[in-house]
């Protein structure tokens, strides 16, 4: 009999003597907000990180980075804690590749090859682009991409070709443009979608009836429908394409993750607890190309944590994202709502709420945010210079009714006053609190922070005045460990 797997919940940060953070409950996802220099990165970052590098089962993670000094100090973390062995680097000097889509189509386990979950990899990808050109979400364009992707996949699937950026874009850039063309010789001999098409023919014994099917749709969309479309709208479809697909067909990128094969993938984190950093700082690299790259580990890994079998690979995982609203994306809420139950923990820091909504097309925090957030049990909120963020903490935290004083007076021959109060509905914590917590410096090491999980009572936070407790608690957290 196989011996039984008995995961124990270590602690992984301490707030109080009686209030401590344990690995299950960094399941249902973290967030740490707080101004430049208030501490997110340097104090409780980094103790929420030695806590997790330390944990028993060790946990592995993916390791998402944004400002240079990053990997350097995710290093040292693993030496001092023992974990070096288990660091995986991977940059453009590792030796290391990734083709997402060569995992994607030769990966174990159901779905794999499927073509709706490679068009939904690459939509992820262009409305990336999408949102810094401007041009936000229209269905349109959504589905028109998609449809176009779907039918060309089919075809270099059907012709036994790799199914690879490279390949799929090059399929687009020879598709006719006109009606009939496909009917011309000098298509047919110049054109790699005719050539597609023909390898196809050449083992139709080979096909069965649904292959037969999925040909006729695809010839029907590539001949027929692509070519009859009105020159605008094709070339839009196939520069929102080309925008994101020409990040991968130069060097190093195009080694890296479009060559057909990969040396790291998924299951390094959840079977071997693999620490996996990308090592592709946005502030050294081209930042749209060098976010693409690790959003596309990100989506990669996000699926194979959701469908890995825990009796098979027990051990939790963590999702690293600092700075996060440079790699948001619309997957990201999907994935918190069900990660918790495939022991994945999602780690999110950044500066205030007004960073994300707006990475995730809203100009004000709107219900995609908030939506997200929510779904973000344990808040740490540092000092914040943001006056929206302010506010969304203390309404995180909530209201309460309390007495506020009024005093009357009037003057004149019947002059009298009046003292008295009234109950009013009002913030337990004003939003000004989150203005005015410390923050660390040259002298003290430490920065304050209200912590809020999931509306829990904490313990530190009950007293004979207060025998209810509070939902929030004031820590100071050190930079020194």
């Amino acid at each position: 009999m196989a011996n039984q797997f008995i995961f124990h919940d270590p602690t992984v940060l301490n707030i109080s003597e009686t209030d401590r953070i344990r690995t299950t409950e960094t399941f249902e996802g973290v967030l740490i907000t707080g101004s430049p220099r208030s501490g997110k990165s340097a104090c409780v970052g980094k103790q929420l990180a030695y806590g997790m590098l330390k944990a028993n089962p060790a946990c592995g993670a993916l390791i998402l980075t944004a400002k240079a000094e990053e990997t350097s100090n995710w290093l040292r973390y693993a030496e001092q804690c023992g974990r070096s062995k288990d660091v995986v680097l991977f940059n453009e000097k590792s030796g290391l590749v990734f083709d997402p889509i060569a995992y994607e189509w030769s990966r174990p386990g159901r779905g794999a090859g499927d073509i709706e979950n490679t068009v939904d990899f690459f939509s992820t990808l262009i409305s990336l682009g999408n949102r810094e050109s401007g041009s936000g979400h229209d269905p349109f364009w959504e589905r028109g991409n998609e449809e176009l992707q779907r039918n060309v996949i089919k075809l270099l699937d059907l012709a036994g070709e790799p199914i690879s950026i490279v390949n799929i874009d090059r399929c687009i850039k020879s598709l006719p443009t006109r009606t009939g063309q496909f009917e011309e010789a000098s298509w047919q001999k110049e054109s790699y979608c005719a050539k597609l098409i023909s390898r196809i023919k050449s083992r139709q014994e080979t096909l069965t009836e649904d292959q037969w099917s999925d040909l006729d749709f695809a010839t029907q969309y590539v001949l027929c429908k692509w070519p009859g479309f009105d020159d605008r709208p094709r070339s839009s479809l196939e520069m929102t394409w080309s925008g994101m697909a020409s990040k991968f067909l130069f060097s190093p990128w195009n080694r890296i993750f479009s060559g057909g094969k990969f040396s790291i993938y998924p299951e390094m984190t959840t079977h071997e607890s693999k620490l996996i950093i990308a090592d592709f700082p946005l502030l050294e690299y081209g930042f749209e190309t060098a976010r693409l790259m690790q959003v596309i580990l990100k989506l990669t890994f996000q699926r194979a944590w959701l469908r890995r079998k825990l009796d098979e690979s027990p051990n939790p995982v963590f999702l690293w994202q600092d700075e996060f609203q440079y790699f948001a994306t619309r997957r990201d809420n999907f994935f918190q709502q069900t990660c918790r139950g495939s022991r994945v923990s999602v780690v999110c820091l950044t500066q205030n709420i007004l960073n994300l909504s707006e990475e995730l097309g809203e100009h004000q925090p709107g219900s995609k945010t908030k939506s997200f957030l929510g779904n973000l049990a344990l808040k740490i909120f540092l000092q914040q210079n943001e006056i929206e963020t302010a506010k969304f903490a203390a309404d995180q935290i909530g209201e309460d009714y309390r007495y506020l004083d009024n005093f009357h007076a009037n003057s004149g021959a019947n002059a009298n006053s009046s003292v008295g109060g009234s109950k009013h509905l009002a913030h337990i914590l004003d939003p000004i609190a989150f203005s005015l917590l410390k923050k660390p410096d040259a002298e003290s090491p430490l920065a304050e922070a209200i912590v809020y999980k999931g509306g829990e009572i904490f313990n530190a936070s009950i007293t004979k005045n207060n025998p209810r407790g509070t939902n929030f608690l004031r820590v100071l957290f050190s930079r020194d460990i």
